[in-house]
């Protein structure tokens, strides 16, 4: 089913004064018409004041900290033009019985123009402790049309540079991609049309896995998140701008985010620096030949998570740093118009 289809079946729609509000109702819906109309508005302006606007596709936070005017203020401040902020659901919550947090819905009643509504992160214990649950609740959302995204599901994952420092078995998650909980997630977008991201280390014995599920699954419409972000390079033999480029021409469902560290980050287990775009401050030849040759697989993200959305800016400048390094109309598709087409389906404009 197209994101067109699935939003004519599932979501009830209402236009007032030009601006994005909700059907009155259990469901709930988003008239996304007006949403589009809003964000349309927003990136038609910065453009025309000569900013580059971008999509951040990929952030997260704890949604009873986040300081939503803050936030906001810092896009505004930095000419972001849209942001996916997807709600994790903690551990207390998590126990409290909270599976789905209508985050989105908060964001969109202040800044309409901004927030792009996105399921929960799928991160412990979402889909550690309470899998069927958890993905129970993110599927009434998507049906009920509350969503555009499903948030960022995480199956491999080893500690962040941050948590390693801190507990190096926090967050050290193993689910198998090809096992219930991967089969639904993937089966879910083929019939809503949504998109999902996935966190899914690079490693060799993980490909073939990653590999079988889209090919299964022609109809999903997957993120893999931190492109060229290695953290064991002896353990990602097969990884290369090669490699990737394969599964853009093999895979036309699957798109890989732009959030990796700059080139000077080291992930402490291993002592590497694990985003292997770098030369220094440049861009390796063939990572950018292969950006340069696919512009429309690559989406901005800056994967702010709770733990550093005070970081904003300094996320930004290095996020801008490598757009910079991209020729203009290539840095415009990946800043922006690839996240429009995989929201709504069509080009903007």
């Amino acid at each position: 089913m197209n994101r067109r289809r699935f939003i004519t079946t599932f979501g009830a729609f209402t236009v007032a004064a030009g601006l994005p509000r909700f059907a009155m109702g259990q469901a709930a819906s988003l008239d996304v018409p007006s949403l589009k109309a809003g964000y349309a508005l927003r990136l038609k302006k910065l453009l025309a004041a000569g900013a580059l606007p971008y999509i951040d596709i990929e952030s997260s936070c704890n949604s009873t900290k986040i300081d939503v005017q803050a936030v906001a203020k810092a896009m505004d401040e930095l000419n972001i033009g849209l942001m996916a902020l997807s709600a994790d659901i903690g551990k207390n919550r998590f126990a409290d019985g909270v599976r789905y947090d209508d985050l989105s819905q908060r964001l969109l009643a202040s800044f309409p123009d901004r927030f792009i509504p996105i399921g929960n992160g799928g991160q412990p214990p979402a889909l550690t402790d309470a899998p069927g649950e958890f993905l129970d609740a993110q599927e009434q959302a998507a049906r009920d049309g509350k969503i555009l995204l499903l948030g960022e599901y995480e199956f491999r994952h080893y500690p962040s540079p941050r948590q390693a420092k801190r507990e190096p078995e926090e967050r050290d998650v193993d689910i198998p991609l090809d096992g219930l909980e991967g089969h639904r997630l993937f089966r879910l977008s083929e019939a809503t049309g949504l998109p999902f991201q996935i966190h899914y280390e690079i490693e060799d014995v993980l490909l073939p896995t990653l590999e079988k599920m889209l090919a299964q699954y022609p109809g999903a419409r997957v993120v893999w998140c931190h492109l060229a972000q290695v953290r064991y390079l002896e353990r990602a033999s097969r990884y290369s701008p090669t490699y990737v480029e394969g599964l853009i021409q093999r895979f036309p469902g699957l798109c890989f985010d732009t959030a990796f560290g700059d080139g000077a980050s080291v992930y402490p287990p291993s002592g590497q620096k694990h985003a292997r775009i770098w030369n220094g401050e440049a861009l390796k030849k063939e990572w950018r030949d292969l950006i340069v040759a696919h512009p429309r697989r690559f989406l901005s993200a800056l994967d702010l998570g709770q733990d550093r959305m005070h970081r904003m800016h300094e996320y930004d400048a290095k996020h801008r740093r490598f757009l910079a390094q991209l020729p203009e109309e290539v840095r415009h598709q990946v800043a922006w118009r690839n996240a429009w087409r995989l929201m709504f389906g069509e080009e903007f404009g």
